[in-house]
């Protein structure tokens, strides 16, 4: 029974993921964020969750929540690729070179099998 309730709540989360992947690609990040927050609260370890929430809300011009959102994948999944290359780009854009960099340069690492 246990294994019949984790695989419904993840599918709901993935159901939400996929209506929030929708809502980005047609350029509605708000309702993306929206979404996601709701498959985060159906299963709150869901880091490509957070890593596309990160990204909507980079969208949305809110960097500082970007951050967030790709430390909480980091920190759920610290292999997590495209959560550090996206969280070094943000980083960039902020004047914050030297993290930046270590960012990108971690998830380069993680792509090339390092």
């Amino acid at each position: 029974m246990e294994i019949h309730g984790v695989r419904s709540v993840l599918g709901e989360a993935e159901y939400l993921v996929r209506q929030a992947q929708e809502r980005a690609m047609a350029g509605d990040h708000a309702a993306a964020v929206n979404f996601l927050i709701k498959a985060i609260d159906k299963h709150p370890r869901y880091t490509e969750a957070y890593t596309l929430l990160g990204n909507c809300q980079d969208c949305l011009d809110k960097k500082e929540d970007a951050i967030a959102s790709y430390n909480k994948a980091l920190q759920i999944d610290p292999g997590h690729a495209e959560a550090w290359f996206n969280k070094g780009m943000i980083l960039k854009k902020m004047g914050q070179t030297k993290e930046a960099t270590q960012c990108i340069e971690k998830s380069i690492d993680l792509y090339c099998g390092r």
